[in-house]
């Protein structure tokens, strides 16, 4: 009696767990599925919007900033702050690169929705924006794969993938306790494992 239940014990938790994880991550499994759709079939995801250029007189202070050549990402994390304030110039990643000819300062900003490329030239203390606007697909596809995205969202898709595994696993053991559905989930368990293992197989 007591491992009976203890066993219905187990089975309710277990339902506990399936169903409310489904509940906490049904959109974000929505989510994935649909944007992991348009990702492995990149030709739907239409064309990016044309980049976009626009000009402006740098601020005087960051012209008379000395030792370019030695600290330029710090002068450039300075400009990145006065873009972002001024203008709205904005990306999740960057990336500093320094033009000993030119004498040129070129700051790479990525996000998931697009890409800008800041120039800024210190003798004529002029800034050159040049930004690339990604489809609306794409940046889903993007933000699929955390790419460019926010610590949030990547701590927010590490939790749901762990949500998602207890969603399924409990699943799995559901379908198994009950002996009327025990065989037809087992069979068609196999099924699809046969499936997946042989098409990972053929790829290679």
């Amino acid at each position: 009696m007591f491992k009976s239940f203890n066993q219905q014990s187990v089975n309710a938790l277990m339902r506990d767990i399936h169903i409310f994880s489904a509940m906490l991550v049904l959109l974000l499994m929505l989510f994935f599925a649909v944007s992991g759709f348009f990702l492995a079939h990149p030709n739907l995801s239409g064309n990016n919007t044309p980049s976009t250029k626009q000009e402006f007189v740098g601020p005087t202070w960051l012209q008379q900033s000395e030792q370019w050549p030695e600290q330029y990402a710090k002068h450039g994390l300075k400009l990145m702050l006065w873009l972002d304030d001024q203008h709205g110039i904005r990306g999740v990643d960057f990336e500093f690169e320094w033009d000993e000819f030119e004498n040129l300062l070129i700051i790479s900003l990525q996000g998931p929705g697009g890409n800008t490329i800041v120039e800024y030239f210190i003798a004529d203390n002029q800034i050159a924006v040049e930004h690339s606007e990604f489809s609306f697909l794409d940046m889903l596809n993007n933000v699929h794969r955390a790419k460019h995205t926010s610590t949030l969202w990547q701590y927010l898709s590490d939790a749901s993938a762990i949500i998602m595994v207890l969603f399924c696993l409990t699943g799995l053991w559901l379908a198994l306790i009950h002996k009327n559905t025990r065989r037809a989930s087992s069979q068609w368990f196999a099924a699809g494992s046969a499936v997946f293992v042989i098409t990972v197989y053929l790829m290679h």
